[in-house]
């Protein structure tokens, strides 16, 4: 069954932002398509005013582009700017990494947080039957471990573009979902970052971040050409 984020306590604009972040978690949502508002107001049963005015703060984040002719999309980008953006991610995620290890921040209980979210990479390909479902949980516990550390080194202006980011790379892996790795395979990755966090060594750190990053970027170009 998909995990769909919670909408209670968000206003209406919040929650067509969050249908529109899931469906690009669940692989669903893809550079290039089209966001139509009546299609969007009627699937959340709501008007079209917090239709637009999501789209607007999606625009903010760099997630939907628009334009008068083709009207709302997904994020195009081209090689160079995805390539852009991965570099862009890396030295802001670099930044807080090298933070968290020189200022000794992770506590145990951050460090069993973080491994708890491993665990759930490792256990999730077995928790869905849909291709759908695997990928936005995958996606969501990818991007659940790096915000933790994001949020956890109360870089709060970091944390809000590298959340941006994260989203406009994963529309430009969306397009072959095996860049996007196995359960297996990113549970080891996030594991090896963890196990380096552990150390307070900044460049064993570094070395497993870059490397998971490394993966991504090698897939991105090979899968999407």
């Amino acid at each position: 069954m998909m995990m769909l984020p919670t909408y209670e306590k968000q206003s209406l604009s919040d929650i067509v932002v969050s249908y529109v972040k899931n469906r690009i978690l669940s692989g669903v949502l893809k550079s290039g398509d089209k966001l139509i508002e009546a299609d969007i107001s009627s699937a959340l049963n709501t008007s079209r005013a917090p239709v637009r005015e999501a789209m607007r703060i999606l625009n903010e984040q760099g997630i939907v582009s628009f334009s008068p002719r083709r009207g709302n999309q997904v994020l195009e980008m081209s090689p160079k700017e995805v390539l852009e953006v991965f570099e862009i991610r890396i030295t802001l995620e670099l930044q807080i990494l090298h933070q968290l290890a020189t200022q000794h921040i992770l506590q145990e209980k951050d460090f069993q947080e973080l491994h708890n979210l491993t665990q759930q990479m490792k256990n999730g390909e077995h928790q869905c039957s849909k291709d759908e479902d695997k990928v936005f949980l995958l996606n969501t516990l990818d991007l659940s471990f790096h915000r933790y550390l994001w949020t956890v080194s109360e870089s709060s202006r970091r944390a809000q573009i590298l959340e941006g980011l994260f989203y406009q790379l994963l529309i430009v892996m969306n397009q072959d979902i095996v860049s996007l790795g196995t359960f297996e395979e990113k549970a080891q990755e996030h594991l090896r970052i963890l196990n380096a966090l552990k150390t307070n060594q900044s460049p064993l750190i570094l070395e497993e971040f870059m490397q998971h990053m490394r993966n991504y970027v090698d897939a991105t170009f090979t899968g999407n050409k």
